[in-house]
């Protein structure tokens, strides 16, 4: 089952909402909207002995935190 990151056009709030199903009706938890637009999530994954994130934070892909000592960031 899928978690999907979601924001609210009404109010703006930004969460997540396990899915279950295609047709499933997802409603803000703040205010009740129906107006929702599915947000792309960053994540990471590990391939092998290094590890890569879909978000560019200004690592080198091969660290989360940007200052692993093993590429000079």
């Amino acid at each position: 089952m899928p978690i999907f990151e979601y924001k609210c056009r009404q109010c703006g709030r930004k969460f997540e909402e396990l899915v279950i199903g295609c047709c499933a009706k997802v409603k803000c938890p703040d205010c009740g909207g129906e107006q929702v637009d599915k947000l792309l999530s960053s994540f990471g994954f590990k391939s092998g002995s290094n590890f890569s994130s879909s978000s560019s934070g200004g690592s080198c892909g091969s660290c989360s935190g940007g200052s692993c000592g093993t590429c000079g960031h």
